[in-house]
Parts: structure tokens; C-alpha cells; sequence
């Protein structure tokens, strides 16, 4: 029996998710989301799997792709978008070599 495990951008996984399911093939995701204190008391890392809230923290951070809500995660990804922008920028501005 043939396995398929994929890692990578939300949207990747997604299609390789319903690639595999077209083939009939398992396919585990590796997710890589926000995670704050591994714990799984933060929440940031929280993803719907198979209709049952998971952290990939804690419960994962592997899980059977046929299961995951993508469309939540990818939403919840974006949540923090603009904090990602100002902190980047902040870190760049502060602690670039080439200032």
C-alpha cells in the first residue's frame, strides 16, 4: 500500500490532500501552525480534524489530511497576518546588520 505525507503551505497540502484522496491514497499532513506555548493552552495552534477541534501543539502536529478543515486553517493562518507584517518590520528596521 502506497502512503502519501506532505508538508508545506496550506494551499499545497489542500490539493495534495484531494490528489491523494482521487487516488485513493493515505495521505498524512504534517501542519505547521502558529504555536505559542506548546501546550495547547493558548490555542493558536487550535485546527478542526475530522470535525473535532485539535492542537497541533499537543495532538499532532501530524494528522490524517482527509480529516482537516482547510479552509478553517488557512482562515485562521491569516488571522495574524498584519501582526506577522509589523513585527517583521519592526525586527528589520531594529536589528538589521546592514543599519
Amino acid at each position: 500500500m502506497s502512503q502519501v505525507f506532505c508538508v508545506g503551505p496550506v494551499p499545497m497540502m489542500k490539493f495534495s490532500t484531494l490528489t491523494a484522496q482521487k487516488y485513493d491514497t493515505p495521505i498524512t499532513a504534517s501542519l505547521n501552525p502558529i504555536m505559542v506555548d506548546g501546550t495547547g493552552m493558548c490555542g493558536c495552534c487550535r485546527v478542526e480534524v475530522g470535525g473535532v477541534t485539535k492542537f497541533a501543539c499537543v495532538d499532532g502536529p501530524d494528522f490524517d489530511a482527509t480529516l482537516v478543515d482547510w479552509d478553517d486553517l488557512r482562515a485562521r493562518q491569516a488571522a495574524y497576518r498584519s501582526e506577522e507584517g509589523a513585527s517583521l518590520k519592526a525586527y528589520e528596521e531594529k536589528s538589521c546588520a546592514c543599519h
